[in-house]
């Protein structure tokens, strides 16, 4: 079995512990712009590493300094292809534990941290990633392999979307066309026209056809609310996430409308930037239901502490998000704004919607902990200052003013996102 992807997605720490969990035997390749690592596996365990910066394969002290080198990478992509051990490594197979090396390798950049930690320069993730990694346990391992190995469920589109996207993917298509894909679905077509009628799409036009929706608002905005309407679906279901999957949804229906709020301001297309704000956190619910069926399948996954369930969701959701974009077939910046949406290493082409989807995220999580606190006008204005250096507003070159502005535009939007959530 060979298994591929990026560091960006696919954590290293995970990878290494499930190919331990799993016994796996072969060889690990990773390669990136530092340098290209190759970890021999046997039987679960770390026969040896090679370096293209480092000579020697044949001692502990290489490997963990390979290990160490790798596990600071940021960028990069690995490949593991199942292979017998060569003979010459079989002769030094040094039978390390790629949890242990881990584990051992965090606590030792948290101590060359520690003088930083205490003049306040740097931040204890270390030790907080040594926490984590160490308490990660079945439900974690098992959703890991279900995603090396392409065994979860991508949901179907239903019809009308299929067919919409596939009209105004087209160079030339005809409204007509659109329309009269669209009139098919009646539940759609009533819930489209209420929306095209409200202040976030209605141009002070009363819209009364699916035909007059397209002429005033754009073939593609209309295109946008059928998908969203489409995937309202997905949050229904009754299981132990529902809740989950309504909040993640309505956050995703405000990070949508903030984006398409935000679009004008750096200059570019309204509903790119609206699509890329709905879909980024989407494999957050497809999560979910991997999740639900594993612990459907054992039992003893349920008692999964909840803090293990948010991790696993926080870390695998832009890689899970960006397989079904890809099987959906959705626009180049809305793929790149799913799965580089937290590392903001997209091609300069789509970075600024990669950016817009990525500081809309990230301000509405920040509007909700102002929301509850006890001094929310305080805390807004201190959060709107420190805005200027997330890594977002930098790349997009947002000055103070602007911040305070797409704050001003938050309550609007989350707002009409709970509307539109509850139908």
């Amino acid at each position: 079995m060979s298994l591929q992807g990026e560091i960006q997605t696919m954590p290293l720490p995970d990878l290494f512990q499930w190919l331990e969990v799993v016994h796996k035997t072969g060889t690990l390749s990773i390669d990136s712009n530092i340098a290209k690592q190759q970890f021999v596996f046997n039987n679960g365990e770390i026969a040896t590493a090679l370096s293209s910066n480092y000579h020697t394969l044949d001692s502990e002290q290489s490997v963990r300094v390979i290990v160490k080198d790798t596990l600071q990478w940021e960028n990069g992509r690995f490949a593991f292809a199942d292979d017998l051990v060569p003979g010459e490594v079989a002769n030094v197979n040094l039978h390390l534990s790629p949890l242990q090396l881990v584990l051992d390798t965090y606590r030792e950049m948290d101590e060359e941290a520690e003088e930083g930690r205490r003049t306040g320069n740097t931040t204890n993730r270390t030790q907080l990633e040594t926490e984590e990694f160490h308490y990660a346990h079945g439900l974690r391992m098992a959703v890991v392999g279900q995603l090396l190995k392409g065994e979860f469920k991508v949901p179907l589109l239903p019809t009308v979307v299929n067919r919409v996207l596939d009209i105004t993917q087209r160079e030339n298509y005809s409204l007509r066309d659109l329309s009269e894909v669209i009139v098919t679905d009646p539940i759609i077509t009533a819930q489209l026209l209420k929306h095209a009628n409200s202040a976030f799409y209605s141009r002070g036009h009363n819209i009364d056809t699916v035909p007059q929706a397209i002429q005033h608002i754009g073939a593609q905005a209309v295109t946008n609310l059928v998908l969203t309407l489409s995937l309202q679906s997905v949050v229904t279901g009754r299981d132990i996430f529902l809740e989950d999957r309504k909040r993640i949804w309505q956050h995703s229906l405000a990070c949508a409308l903030l984006s398409r709020s935000i679009a004008s301001m750096l200059r570019i297309d309204r509903e790119q930037a609206f699509l890329c704000g709905l879909m980024i956190d989407f494999g957050k619910l497809i999560l979910l239901s991997l999740i639900y069926e594993l612990m459907q399948k054992k039992p003893e996954y349920q008692a999964t502490p909840r803090k293990i369930i948010d991790d696993v969701m926080e870390t695998y959701h832009p890689k899970v998000g960006g397989i079904v974009g890809a099987r959906w077939k959705l626009p180049a910046p809305v793929l790149e704004a799913i799965t580089y949406h937290h590392t903001l290493t997209a091609t300069s082409e789509h970075s600024v919607y990669v950016a817009a989807a990525s500081l809309c995220d990230a301000i509405l999580l920040d509007m909700k902990g102002i929301n509850e606190s006890s001094d929310n006008s305080m805390a807004m204005a201190v959060s709107e200052v420190t805005w200027l250096d997330h890594p977002a507003a930098q790349a997009l070159n947002l000055s103070a003013e602007q911040i305070q502005q797409i704050f001003e535009l938050v309550p609007d939007c989350q707002l009409y996102a709970l509307q539109m959530a509850m139908g």
